[in-house]
């Protein structure tokens, strides 16, 4: 990799991953919003149980190995053959497993009606054990193009082509079953497709004990964040009737996607990245505070937005039937751009050989976690949902410092490049807040309310943006102008022209 090619190298990569990504997302957000208003918050949560499963479940069938073939400097075919049968065998054996103690789960879930649901998931966990060598041998190539094309359409066939039309048709939450269903297993035709790699079956080979080991750590750290990220629903799950479930686990879904799609682009291309230049200090640093700089300018004023007018969304969005949501709504918007920060510190340490000291960071975290979600679910979903934004902000904080120490990185440089975003949101979400009340009792329509919001928010924002345009860090414009610089001449000026403004990004 050439000097200076950490961030500019990786901007085509990025922009492939990005496009495929927002189109896939403005699928996502369409089909959820529709079928969410077929079927209620009753199915959404039935439905919710199964993902636990199947997340959990999913973490199992992969122990890490899969995630390793990014990081091997040297890649031979007998590393691709050891990992993809072993990635068989576990998906079978824990496809087994989940079928097995699909009565006892929906016992510890007080609900009789996820047996049947967790019985239909179990046979996607072999479908998606068998996606992971193509898929890491894609982001190791950094062939995000194939990635995101497989996601776009395997998404559309499942949810449009499928799940709409059985959801109309009466199947409740048989319709989300049955395009997660065709998702899972399109996605795996497509990206093999994309990425054809041996299946002559391998149980060992000189390698395997290290790639092993790694596969354990990783294994271990994924459980951990899986845990952290999955304990608030699992309480909720067990503790609250499927109505309940369904109103917190919908309006996260909804923040999480978007947040989460922009993750599944940024963290594999700055994995793959890092893993190239490792031991190049002063280059990771400097993508890492890009990165940071750029989350904050562009996600933590459109979230700050978003919770400002919680109310208004769920119920343009939603419909009155889902009023209850915007209690969840609000505080887990403020969450995203967190997690989004939370996030980008993992490959750093990752790379950094810090993987191990990942996991221990994150026991306590865990353990808070837990302790929080028992206490604030006693109450509701929405003092949930409020707990999980504080426990958001401490994990966020403890691997920022992690991250920042790993790269030697002072304090006051991870608050300089932070501090356009903190303003733009602050101005952001403010004008949010104020538009949407003052209108509140003038227009009855809230879809009429959110987009009066959006429109006037979008001008102040750009404004705003122009404003504190001298404060954004120097290497954030620069990644600004290489993403610029990669599309359509006229495209790329009317962008800068419109964010901008007479200065070149």
């Amino acid at each position: 990799m050439t000097p200076g090619s950490l961030k500019t190298g990786s901007v085509s990569s990025f922009l492939w991953g990005g496009t495929g990504s927002f189109l896939k997302l403005l699928i996502q957000a369409g089909t959820q919003i529709v079928l969410a208003r077929i079927l209620g918050p009753e199915q959404y949560g039935l439905f919710a149980i199964g993902v636990i499963v199947f997340s959990f479940s999913n973490f199992l069938s992969d122990i890490g190995l899969a995630y390793g073939l990014i990081q091997r400097q040297e890649l031979r075919t007998t590393h691709i053959r050891f990992v993809f049968t072993w990635q068989l065998i576990l998906g079978a054996v824990v496809a087994a497993a989940v079928a097995l103690l699909a009565a006892p789960l929906a016992d510890f879930f007080r609900e009789p009606r996820a047996r049947d649901i967790i019985l239909a998931l179990a046979p996607l966990c072999f479908v998606q054990a068998m996606t992971a060598v193509s898929l890491n041998l894609l982001k190791r190539s950094m062939d995000f193009k194939s990635i995101s094309l497989a996601g776009l359409l395997s998404h559309f066939l499942g949810f449009v082509c499928v799940g709409i039309p059985m959801a109309m048709s009466g199947f409740q939450v048989w319709a989300l079953i049955a395009a997660w269903a065709v998702q899972v297993c399109f996605n795996l035709v497509f990206l093999y497709g994309c990425s054809r790699h041996e299946l002559r079956p391998l149980l060992k080979h000189a390698d395997s004990a290290e790639m092993t080991r790694f596969g354990l750590t990783v294994l271990a750290t994924n459980l951990t964040n899986w845990f952290i990220g999955n304990v608030d629903r699992i309480v909720a799950a067990r503790l609250l009737p499927s109505v309940a479930l369904g109103l917190y686990t919908t309006p996260y879904n909804l923040m999480n996607t978007p947040a989460a799609t922009l993750i599944g682009v940024i963290q594999p291309v700055m994995y793959s990245a890092c893993s190239r230049v490792q031991g190049e200090n002063a280059r990771i640093r400097s993508a890492y505070l890009a990165l940071l700089g750029a989350i904050t300018l562009f996600a933590m004023p459109l979230f700050i937005a978003v919770s400002a007018v919680a109310d208004t969304l769920v119920l343009a969005l939603y419909g009155p039937v889902w009023n209850g949501a915007a209690a969840v709504l609000q505080p887990i918007a403020l969450a995203m751009p967190l997690y989004l920060i939370w996030h980008i510190a993992t490959p750093v340490l990752w790379t950094s050989g810090r993987i191990g000291s990942e996991f221990r960071m994150q026991l306590p975290i865990v353990l808070a976690w837990l302790i929080g979600s028992i206490l604030a679910a006693q109450y509701s979903v929405g003092a949930l949902a409020w707990t999980v934004l504080g426990l958001f902000a401490l994990r966020a904080l403890v691997f920022t410092l992690a991250a920042a120490q790993t790269m030697k990185v002072p304090v006051r440089e991870l608050v300089r490049v932070s501090i356009p975003g903190a303003v733009l949101g602050i101005v952001i979400g403010g004008c949010a807040m104020i538009v949407d009340t003052g209108l509140t009792g003038a227009i009855d329509s809230p879809a009429a309310r959110l987009a009066s919001v959006v429109l006037v928010c979008g001008l102040v924002g750009l404004a705003a943006l122009r404003r504190v345009q001298p404060l954004i860090d120097p290497q954030l414009v620069l990644l600004i102008g290489n993403v610029l610089h990669r599309l359509p001449v006229r495209m790329s000026a009317a962008v800068n022209g419109l964010v901008f403004g007479s200065k070149r990004a």
